[in-house]
């Protein structure tokens, strides 16, 4: 039986998540965006009860932003977010991975790949989901930015219908 690993995002400590069993493990990125004073405490008691913190392996990192470009999910996930994507799928094939996030789009990339997640103060996703970026003038399908290439209309992110 594999060591249970659940890999913490931001709201895993400011929903104050009770980890009983297990390892614990985040990435540099959420520790600096831990701004309040009580999720400090929450992150330095699980620090002092062996919380790692630890960045992930550059190649998880890639195989995360591909699969958040098949999502469409890649134009609204920060560099923390594919950082805890990517240390949750690096210790993936060695442990039994948990995924602690209220992030939809984590938890929708996540999915994609085989994480098995869990919320920490949100019901979560329902289903997977596929978006697109779309022109709002032309209609025109972009693969990133917030204008279109052919119009210089705005865009929007929207569900594709399957």
């Amino acid at each position: 039986m594999k060591d249970k690993v659940h890999v913490i995002d931001t709201s895993g400590f400011i929903a104050r998540v009770e980890f009983r069993d297990g390892i614990t493990v985040t990435v540099p990125a959420v520790v600096d965006e831990i701004m309040d004073s009580t999720s400090r405490l929450r992150f330095d008691l699980l620090k002092d009860a062996g919380l790692r913190v630890e960045l992930p392996d550059v190649a998880c990192r890639e195989k995360v932003r591909s699969a958040a470009i098949s999502t469409g999910d890649a134009s609204v996930l920060s560099m923390t977010d594919v950082d805890i994507l990517a240390k949750a799928l690096e210790l993936k094939s060695g442990y039994g991975v948990t995924l602690v996030t209220d992030d939809y789009a984590i938890q929708n990339v996540a999915a994609n790949l085989g994480i098995e997640y869990m919320t920490a103060a949100t019901s979560g996703i329902k289903k997977k989901v596929v978006w697109e970026l779309k022109c709002t003038g032309c209609g025109n399908v972009v693969e990133s930015g917030n204008e279109c290439p052919i119009c210089g209309s705005g865009v929007r992110r929207r569900r594709v219908k399957r």
